[in-house]
């Protein structure tokens, strides 16, 4: 399912809902893997939580989604206990979240 609302950033293009929730459930069992007890995999954590929610949403809005899908990739980009579990995959997350959001 595609939504036909302008991607978050004003770039065009479609958001594809399904491509975000393969994403979420991709970084759920990752991080269902990751030590616990760090301040970034918890913000990370709830970050993910909250972009679940907006997806369960009837229609879920561009802007919410582009939100919650900043807030992951900046968290990608910058906790270190989250790259050191895992540098490659933390990169490849970020990576195709930066190209959801067009950058």
């Amino acid at each position: 399912m595609k939504e036909a609302t302008p991607p978050p950033g004003g770039h065009s293009g479609e958001i594809d809902l399904e491509a975000i929730g393969r994403l979420v459930a991709e970084l759920e069992r990752d991080l269902e893997k990751v030590r616990q007890g760090t301040q970034d995999v918890e913000k990370l954590r709830q970050e993910v939580r909250a972009l679940s929610g907006v997806l369960e949403q009837q229609a879920p809005q561009a802007v919410q989604l582009g939100h919650r899908l900043g807030n992951i990739h900046a968290l990608m980009t910058s906790a270190r206990e989250i790259a050191r579990e895992d540098a490659f995959k933390t990169a490849d997350y970020a990576a195709r979240i930066g190209r959801m959001l067009g950058m």
